[in-house]
C-alpha cells in the first residue's frame, strides 16, 4: 500500500512526458520537471483521499484510524523531505516515494488495540514536532 500510489503517481508522470512532450509542463531547459511538480502538487492529496477506501479494500481494520495517522505521518514526512537542501534533491524525491512504506506500517502498528495510548500521544507529539522543525528549518534556510 504505501509503495503503490507514488509509483503509480510517476508512472502517470512518465506516461504523460512520452504523450505529450510539448505541453505547456514541458520547457527548453527544464524538460518536463513540470509534471514532476504537478504529480507532487496535486498527486499527493489524491494519495491521502485514496487511502481510506484502499485500505478498506485491503481488509486493513481499522481502516479510518490508519489513514488518519498515515496522513499526518506522511506530511511530517513530507515536510522533512521538502526542508532538504537543493543538492540532496534526489535524496528528497527518494524520501517522498517511500514516505508511505515509512507512514503506513507505523500507523497500523500505533491503530492495534493493543498499543498502549501513551505511545500513541508520544507518536503524534513526534510527528507534529518533526513538522514544525522541518517547516522552520525549511523558512529560515530559504532567507
Amino acid at each position: 500500500m504505501g509503495i503503490v500510489l507514488p509509483v503509480a503517481l510517476l508512472v502517470g508522470m512518465g506516461l504523460l512526458t512520452r504523450l505529450y512532450p510539448d505541453s505547456q509542463y514541458c520547457g527548453e531547459y527544464t524538460g518536463c520537471f513540470g509534471y514532476l511538480v504537478l504529480a507532487w502538487e496535486v498527486g499527493r492529496w489524491v494519495a491521502v483521499v485514496l487511502a481510506w477506501p484502499l485500505l478498506r479494500l485491503l481488509q486493513v481494520r481499522p481502516a479510518l484510524p490508519v489513514a488518519v495517522l498515515a496522513a499526518l505521518f506522511l506530511t511530517a514526512v513530507w515536510q522533512v523531505a521538502l526542508a532538504m537542501p537543493f543538492y540532496l534533491f534526489f535524496d528528497s524525491l527518494i524520501l517522498i516515494v517511500v514516505s508511505g512504506v515509512i507512514a503506513y506500517p507505523a500507523a497500523a502498528w500505533l491503530a492495534l488495540p493493543q498499543v498502549p495510548r501513551k505511545t500513541l500521544v508520544i507518536a503524534v507529539v513526534f510527528a507534529f514536532a518533526v513538522y514544525a522543525c522541518a517547516s522552520a528549518y525549511g523558512f529560515l534556510s530559504a532567507e
